[in-house]
């Protein structure tokens, strides 16, 4: 049984310091870390590059998941359109299955610092012929790394970060990569708008790891989770950051 079960369960307490502590052990156990080097994904979506890869969970699952919440979104903002981030996007389906998919009027921004990656998504997108969910929706491509992000403040309603935090994690200096990018995120986050991290991490771990980077970041938002999918060797989960609005400048 895993262990985020157990807390919810049985309401156990967890010292904080010793358990992040075994989260840093657990997240060193394989040596991954050329997930987060550029050069290695510079090299793979050259070599491999007309291969969809999805990680952790299928773009139709996704979109299943997420549709309704964007729309739920532009109700409460009241925009007429969504601007979109995913998040190093690398060769997934995600951006191409919601914008042809999704009925909310959306721009989809594929950022990536792989132009391999970058020159993938536009074939898949350029495939769709203009046969999006909505007439008013559209996609940019831009070359960005996710720690420096070249956007203007509040822009971005959704953030989609699907398995991204996770490779910046695997590097010796993961820890602090992922604050600069999370403090970028919120940067550019609107007021209203959620951040939702697509992971396996179990929640008894990635919602401390939130809390920590809060806390290091001074940023202030909430944090919840839903289990998007399991199978029989995995749950892989939804984590849905929002900003505390009365924060933002």
């Amino acid at each position: 049984m895993r262990c985020y079960f157990l807390l919810k369960r049985f309401n156990l307490p967890v010292s904080f310091q010793n358990t992040f502590t075994c989260v840093q052990h657990k997240r060193n156990i394989y040596d991954d870390s050329n997930l987060s080097k550029r050069e290695y994904w510079r090299k793979r979506y050259n070599w491999d590059k007309q291969v969809k890869m999805d990680w952790l969970v299928d773009a139709d699952e996704v979109s299943q998941n997420l549709e309704p919440k964007i729309q739920q979104l532009r109700k409460k903002t009241g925009e007429v359109c969504l601007n979109i981030l995913d998040l190093g996007c690398g060769t997934s389906d995600v951006p191409a299955v919601l914008l042809k998919r999704c009925k909310t009027p959306v721009i989809i921004y594929c950022v990536d610092y792989s132009e391999g990656a970058l020159q993938w998504q536009k074939g898949l997108l350029e495939d769709l012929d203009q046969k999006h969910g909505n007439l008013l929706s559209n996609y940019r491509l831009v070359m960005a790394d996710v720690c420096q992000l070249p956007f203007k403040n509040n822009f971005f309603h959704v953030v989609i970060d699907k398995g991204t935090t996770d490779s910046l994690l695997k590097s010796k200096d993961g820890h602090q990569m992922a604050v600069s990018c999370m403090k970028d995120v919120h940067r550019v986050l609107h007021p209203l708008g959620n951040l939702w991290q697509i992971t396996d991490e179990d929640p008894d771990i990635r919602l401390l790891f939130l809390q920590s980077i809060q806390d290091e970041a001074n940023l202030k938002y909430s944090s919840s989770f839903e289990v998007l999918l399991s199978d029989d060797i995995n749950d892989y989960f939804l984590y849905t950051i929002k900003e505390d609005s009365l924060d933002k400048p």
